[in-house]
């Protein structure tokens, strides 16, 4: 009897480490908050901002999910400080994303720095530790101006945000803005649809590059922005990933995997 309890615990340690180191896990990080776009200082199109950026706090509310938001400072408009504070108070993470969104393979290094200064002193009182940044277009420049950019964010005390799960959601917020209003709700399923399929697409691309890297599932980072179309399907994003076994964790635990080591510091697209 008491050999038949021991195999019984053992096989039960053993399938419940198995479930343990099979568990696949996602951050979600969302760009460009608080909105993408500009509203050219216009009340109603600051109101609809504001009503689809809350909306997607609302939902990471609904699910419990953790997330990371990369801010563009220089874009935060009337009462978008306080819906940023407000997504910081519900337990989410402010990061830079620069001032005005510069393109480091279009600018100079100390310009580039300069716009990273500028957002931080914005942001300062959103931030905590660690501190996050996102090169906007994941464009990290290249030879001495990347080494600039890169030294300052590390003497900076900033973690580079890498993306391995990029949903090219721009491309399908495009089709849905494109449609006159009155009509985008209809179309909403149809495009929804495409958008879900290449998000799910492109994870399963991200599985077999991290697979052939480290024969192991990897932590993953899935790169959304804050835009129209995120505000109505975020919830079907998160739905998706919980139906195919994936649990939501945060940007900082991400980054713990050990498959991150294996790039340099400011590799942001992993291929």
């Amino acid at each position: 009897m008491h050999r038949l309890l021991v195999i019984v615990t053992l096989i039960g340690f053993t399938l419940t480490s198995f479930a343990t180191s099979s568990q696949k896990e996602i951050a979600l990080t969302i760009d460009d908050l608080p909105f993408v776009g500009s509203t050219h200082n216009k009340p109603g199109n600051i109101r609809r901002e504001n009503k689809r950026f809350t909306r997607l706090i609302e939902t990471l509310n609904k699910y419990k999910v953790p997330a990371t938001g990369f801010v563009i400072a220089g874009t935060i408009e009337s009462g978008q400080a306080e819906l940023l504070e407000k997504f910081k108070q519900d337990g989410y993470v402010v990061a830079n994303h620069t001032h005005t969104h510069l393109n480091l393979n279009r600018t100079s290094s100390s310009r580039y720095i300069n716009n990273i200064q500028k957002a931080d002193e914005r942001l300062a009182p959103l931030m905590t530790s660690p501190k996050f940044f996102r090169y906007p277009y994941l464009a990290t420049g290249r030879g001495e101006r990347k080494k600039q950019v890169e030294n300052y964010l590390a003497e900076s005390g900033y973690i580079i945000a890498p993306v391995t799960v990029d949903s090219k959601d721009f491309r399908f917020n495009a089709q849905i803005l494109n449609i006159y209003w009155r009509n985008r709700r209809a179309n909403l399923p149809r495009i929804k649809k495409r958008y879900l399929n290449y998000i799910w697409r492109q994870t399963v691309r991200a599985e077999r590059i991290a697979e052939k890297k480290m024969k192991r599932p990897v932590k993953q980072i899935l790169l959304i922005h804050s835009n129209y179309l995120n505000s109505h399907v975020l919830g079907d994003i998160i739905e998706m990933y919980q139906s195919k076994g994936y649990k939501f964790i945060s940007l900082e635990d991400a980054l713990k995997d050990p498959y991150y080591n294996s790039f340099s510091n400011s590799e942001t697209h992993l291929e």
